[in-house]
């Protein structure tokens, strides 16, 4: 697999603090620093995505981005700056009424919502500190702002709803799928992975392994790039350890750390299949998924008109 000349989708984490804690959520076992990625990097990495376009933005990693004070803004400086689509995933906890009507105006094209149940006991066991009826309740509105502005010809995001597979959901996981595909286009079932990659599913793992047995590269070191608050630069969506030491946005171009010597030791390793144990790719699965003949995994599920 050869490299892209400049990642075309870049994953930015405004900030990795949370305001719901998940039972069985990677950070759990994570020891991180937590901070706010500053508005200077931020239009930076931008700045120079902007000079390379077309570039896809995830604009959220191991945090949830409205609890950044500047988080519109942010969302506004990208679309001004060609770059899209711009992806974005959140709890709904904090997206207020008014802040949905700000989030619409600034163009962003996916949302996805992280909610896994439709019962608010469930709910509040595996999601300490969040609030079911609370974030059901926001993304209700938003949807209903959707209809408003599509009835209207106007551009509205795709908004997406997902749960994780898990023991705790799977009994009402088809009231779950029917009740959202009234409000949202898709209906997503993902499968729960630890924090190195690897499913904890044995069937998931036993279905990737026969469709897919040989060891191929990762696509996500070719074409993916992904920085952490502070400007580190980290493997993938999966790595929450920081596995590009050395490698900072606040101390070189993303040019330079795309081209760095480490990067092109990790990406030979992948193609040639010599991938060393002390990294994450080892027991990670995920690059299979690429590979697999629906390019995904997991349940999809799209709205019901």
């Amino acid at each position: 697999m050869k490299k892209l000349d400049f990642p075309n989708r870049i994953t930015v984490e405004l900030t990795n603090q949370c305001n719901v804690s998940c039972t069985f959520c990677p950070r759990q076992s994570v020891n991180m620093k937590i901070g706010f990625m500053s508005m200077e990097l931020y239009k930076k990495i931008i700045d120079e995505a902007s000079d390379h376009l077309p570039v896809k933005l995830v604009i959220f990693f191991r945090g949830e981005s409205l609890l950044h004070p500047e988080f519109i803004e942010c969302v506004k400086y990208a679309k001004d700056k060609g770059i899209g689509p711009i992806q974005y995933a959140t709890n709904a906890f904090e997206l207020t009424n008014d802040m949905a009507d700000k989030l619409l105006e600034t163009g962003i094209d996916f949302i996805s919502f992280s909610l896994d149940t439709l019962d608010p006991e469930i709910y509040r066991k595996s999601r300490l500190c969040g609030n079911l009826d609370i974030s059901r309740d926001n993304v209700i509105y938003l949807s209903k702002k959707c209809d408003e502005k599509r009835k209207k010809g106007l551009q509205v995001p795709t908004l997406q709803v997902s749960t994780v597979e898990i023991e705790e959901y799977m009994p009402e996981q088809g009231k779950f799928i029917e009740f959202w595909k009234k409000y949202v286009d898709i209906v997503r079932v993902y499968y729960e992975h630890d924090d190195n990659g690897k499913f904890r599913n044995v069937e998931v793992q036993r279905l990737l392994e026969e469709e897919v047995p040989e060891r191929k590269p990762c696509r996500k070191l070719f074409t993916d790039l992904l920085v952490y608050w502070d400007g580190q630069l980290a493997l993938c969506n999966y790595d929450w350890r920081g596995g590009l030491q050395g490698l900072n946005l606040n101390k070189m171009t993303i040019e330079e750390a795309w081209n760095s010597k480490l990067y092109e030791q990790l990406r030979e390793a992948h193609n040639n299949g010599e991938i060393a144990d002390d990294i994450m790719c080892q027991n990670c699965q995920h690059w299979r998924i690429d590979y697999m003949q629906n390019g995904y995994l997991g349940k999809l599920y799209t709205r019901r008109a």
